[in-house]
């Protein structure tokens, strides 16, 4: 596990080395609880932990950017009195095992690049699913009842951290806003137009003139029957946006 994060580090994968970093250190603190009382391999084995625990936080602090401090600075060299030649090898047990063990789940990981990590690292379909279940609620949006089993798989696989899972979900024809049939119907029409732009951005142009027309039909039901748009400033604001949302709709055309 350490072997594998100082790798990472040296490919700049500073979010998947902290993850790895933890793992080991986990495993090191373990080893020392392990060791009798009074031996000295106790303590280096704990302290080896935290150090690489604190390599860990630093590497988790620089957002997903590359390390600038070298691993030395956090992490010294580790020597053990124990003889181990004749030990017997310990189960090898994969990172999926150890992650699930400390209970991490799709259903319970943090929205972050922690989160994201743990999940990635159960290699399980159905907690990724769970986890990007509960990312697209947190921003209003849902997987499409429709949505093929082959087509999750292929846009999960294609993500490697939290920022490209956002930016694969993003253009993922699988993905719809989830609507609550009780929203104000300004704000409804205010949250498709905003649904069409991202489409629009992302090169879907189809999809944001389709999601543009139903913004400009809301909205004109609003500027017909809505008791707000006796407000004349109100009315003349909503008849702007119609009208900038319809050309919007004849661009796309």
């Amino acid at each position: 596990l350490e072997a594998k994060a100082v790798e990472l580090e040296a490919a700049g994968g500073s979010a998947e080395a902290a993850f790895h970093h933890r793992c080991a250190s986990a495993k090191l603190s373990e080893a020392a609880e392990l060791c009798p009382d009074g031996h000295p391999d106790r303590k280096a084995l704990s302290d080896h932990a935290q150090e690489i625990s604190a390599r860990a936080v630093y590497l988790d602090s620089l957002g997903g950017a590359p390390a600038s401090l070298p691993l030395e600075d956090h992490v010294g060299e580790v020597a053990l009195v124990m003889d181990l030649a004749s030990a017997q090898a310990p189960d090898d047990e994969g990172v999926a095992t150890l992650v699930a063990r400390g209970g991490t789940t799709g259903e319970n990981a943090a929205i972050s690049e922690e989160g994201y990590q743990l999940v990635a690292a159960l290699d399980s379909l159905k907690d990724m699913k769970a986890f990007v279940d509960r990312f697209l609620a947190a921003d209003g949006r849902r997987r499409a009842a429709a949505a093929e089993d082959a087509a999750i798989e292929a846009t999960l696989k294609s993500a490697s951290s939290l920022a490209s899972l956002r930016q694969a979900l993003s253009t993922a024809a699988w993905v719809e806003l989830d609507i609550d049939p009780n929203m104000d119907k300004l704000d409804l029409a205010m949250r498709f137009e905003k649904e069409a732009h991202a489409l629009e951005t992302a090169g879907r142009r189809e999809d944001a003139k389709n999601m543009y027309s139903r913004a400009l039909a809301v909205l004109q039901y609003v500027y017909k029957f809505d008791p707000r748009t006796k407000n004349a400033k109100i009315k003349d604001m909503i008849g702007k946006r119609v009208e900038e949302i319809s050309g919007k709709v004849t661009l796309l055309g």
